[in-house]
């Protein structure tokens, strides 16, 4: 499963206004978005027609007159053909780079990842599980133990995950200094005050809720899956001193 991001995996999440590389008629690309919307015209207006997901090997018929710009990113719309939809879709999602398919980036992240100094794995912390199309992530403090608990399911793109939380469970004698309301007097009153690496001494408060949808963003340095909290170059990202890498990782 290294192969998968040693040989493939591409980034492909443009910023800034910055202009997709040269796609020419007749040309076979790569879908960089998780799902993207065949049109029967281009404009995102233009009826759906069908999708097309990541990964998948099209053919280009048709370019568009005019670049549009969406969230940031300027292209052409193409008109493309794959085996199961011809339609419009716009060119700022398209490859002309192999994209590894939806399932593979799935399949590459199952397990354990650590959040940890790089090379020597000390200091290490919080953790991500990934099983199937869930995580579980953990906040740790060295000297309490677990202090957090987020549960969720992610989706992937072609270089990040985004993290949908759907429950969030905190420490009660972490999380609370001074109870304010009847919820958090309750809960610090009977809050568990040592170290514990148990998920029993969590609990689910009104006060601190889901905090909404995050980004992850990945890379592979020194033949290694690096999991980052904020986008960076590649050459950046790969001279952090933490990441979050699997727990099998093993310096060379």
């Amino acid at each position: 499963m290294k192969h998968f991001f040693l040989i493939s995996l591409v980034f492909l999440i443009f910023v800034g206004c910055k202009k997709t590389p040269t796609i020419e008629v007749g040309q076979t690309v790569y879908i960089s978005a998780t799902v993207l919307n065949a049109r029967k015209t281009p404009t995102l207006d233009g009826e759906k027609v069908g999708k097309v997901k990541l990964g998948d090997q099209v053919k280009v018929l048709e370019r568009s007159e005019k670049e549009t710009e969406i969230d940031g990113i300027s292209a052409y719309w193409f008109r493309i053909q794959s085996p199961t939809v011809t339609g419009w879709v716009f060119g700022g999602y398209l490859s002309v780079n192999k994209v590894e398919s939806r399932d593979a980036m799935i399949a590459a992240l199952q397990g354990d990842f650590v959040y940890c100094t790089l090379p020597e794995r000390l200091d290490c912390s919080n953790t991500f599980s990934f099983e199937g199309e869930s995580f579980v992530f953990r906040a740790y403090d060295p000297y309490t133990g677990i202090t957090e608990k987020l549960e969720g399911k992610y989706d992937v793109f072609s270089d990040h995950l985004v993290l949908d939380t759907m429950i969030r469970l905190v420490r009660p004698s972490v999380y609370i200094l001074y109870p304010q309301t009847d919820e958090e007097r309750s809960a610090y009153y009977n809050a568990y005050f040592g170290y514990s690496e148990s998920d029993e001494h969590l609990i689910s408060l009104s006060t601190f809720p889901v905090e909404g949808k995050k980004d992850l963003f990945f890379f592979v340095c020194n033949d290694k899956l690096l999991l980052l909290d904020k986008k960076q170059e590649s050459d950046e990202a790969c001279k952090t001193k933490y990441a979050y890498t699997k727990s099998s990782y093993s310096s060379p």
